[in-house]
């Protein structure tokens, strides 16, 4: 957890862990390509972090400084497999990739289910 983070609140993602290097290894890929410092933060731009604006920023930091950071888990998912799956032509790169998709949609199973966020106009919704 960053406080002073040069993007309003940060929060540090452990990436890469022991899982993301262990499957770089099984690739081939060296260790030095897989980048790093990965946080979720606030603010509206980012260069490979997540960007969640000040406000949501703002809440997760003090979701996770009350629930206690060591506690926390962070699944980083490209869709809500709880509402979707990912497009049909959709081909994983590696065949590991299926298995983590699978631990993925697990741990999201785990989660309440909040009811989705309103469309809006500046999303693109009519």
């Amino acid at each position: 957890m960053n406080p002073n983070s040069i993007s309003h609140l940060s929060l540090a993602l452990s990436y890469p862990n022991d899982f993301d290097r262990a499957r770089a290894a099984e690739d081939g890929r060296a260790d030095d390509t897989l980048g790093g410092s990965i946080m979720i933060h606030g603010g509206s731009g980012s260069i490979g972090c997540m960007a969640v604006g000040d406000e949501a920023a703002e809440d997760l930091f003090i979701l996770t400084a009350d629930a206690g950071w060591d506690r926390g888990l962070i699944v980083v998912s490209p869709v809500d497999f709880r509402r979707t799956d990912l497009p049909a032509d959709y081909r994983a790169s590696t065949p590991w990739v299926n298995d983590l998709y699978a631990w993925i949609r697990a741990e999201l199973d785990t989660l309440p289910l909040a009811p989705p966020p309103a469309a809006s106009v500046a999303s693109g919704a009519p």
